[in-house]
C-alpha cells in the first residue's frame, strides 16, 4: 500500500510540472541591433504531454529563412520527440529526433544516416535545441527549474551532436532596460553563452540573448 501511494504521489508531481500556460508567444528577433524577423511558439498541454509548435521567419544578409518545428515533452518535461523543417535558399531540411530517458535517435541530420545519441556523463536529462531557433530555449527555464540539474545533454538536430549544457548560477548579467525588475535570469555558459530573462510566475522567457551572435529575441506584448 505504501509503495502504491508513493508511486501515485510521484506521478502526480510529474504531471503537474510547471510550464508556461497554453497559448501563442511571439518574439521579435534582432541581430547587431537590426530587426531580422519574427519567431513564435504555440504551447498546448494535456495531462500527459506538452507540445511546443514553432514558426519562425527571418531575412539575414538578403537570404530568406524559415523554420517550423514541434517539440514534444513528457509529464516531467523531458523531451520525447522533435520534428523540424527548415527552409533556406536552395535547400529544405527535415529532421526528426525520438528520445527515451537514456538515448535518442536523430534522423535527417546533415550527417546522413540516423545517429544514436546517449546521455552524457553526469547528466540525467536531454534537451533538444536547434541553434537559432526558439522552441528548445523557450522550454529551458521550466525544464531546468523542474529538474534542478546543473548540467544536461544538449542535442542539436541538424548535426546530431550531443554536448554538455551547463548553467552558471554565479553569473550576474546586466539587466537590459526592457526587462522587468521582477524577472529571473538563467545563465548558460556551455556550449555557448546564452542568457534567458524570464517571468518567474509563468516561466515564459521575455528576452533571450546570444552574445556571440549579437542576437536578441524579445517577447512581444499585446
Amino acid at each position: 500500500m505504501t509503495t502504491t501511494l508513493l508511486a501515485t504521489a510521484v506521478l502526480a508531481a510529474l504531471a503537474s510540472a510547471s510550464f508556461p500556460p497554453p497559448g501563442t508567444y511571439r518574439y521579435t528577433a534582432a541581430m547587431g541591433g537590426q530587426k531580422i524577423g519574427a519567431w513564435a511558439v504555440n504551447v498546448s498541454r494535456d495531462a500527459a504531454t506538452t507540445k511546443i509548435d514553432e514558426d519562425s521567419h527571418a531575412s539575414v544578409m538578403g537570404m530568406q529563412l524559415s523554420a517550423k518545428a514541434t517539440l514534444g515533452l513528457g509529464p516531467d518535461l523531458s523531451p520525447t520527440s522533435y520534428d523540424g523543417n527548415y527552409a533556406t535558399p536552395g535547400q529544405n531540411l527535415t529532421v526528426n529526433v525520438t528520445l527515451s530517458s537514456t538515448s535518442a535517435t536523430v534522423a535527417g541530420a546533415l550527417t546522413g544516416a540516423p545517429q544514436q545519441v546517449t546521455l552524457g556523463a553526469n547528466t540525467r536529462h536531454f534537451v533538444v535545441i536547434e541553434p537559432g531557433l526558439l522552441a528548445g530555449l523557450f522550454a529551458l527555464p521550466a525544464q531546468l527549474g523542474a529538474w534542478g540539474d546543473p548540467a544536461v545533454t544538449w542535442i542539436t538536430p541538424t548535426s546530431a551532436q550531443a554536448q554538455s549544457l551547463t548553467t552558471n548560477g554565479a553569473a550576474a548579467p546586466v539587466r537590459p532596460a526592457n526587462v522587468s525588475s521582477q524577472d529571473s535570469v538563467l545563465s548558460i555558459d556551455r556550449p555557448i553563452v546564452v542568457t534567458i530573462w524570464y517571468d518567474p510566475a509563468t516561466l515564459v522567457p521575455d528576452v533571450i540573448l546570444v552574445p556571440s551572435q549579437d542576437a536578441v529575441l524579445t517577447r512581444e506584448r499585446s
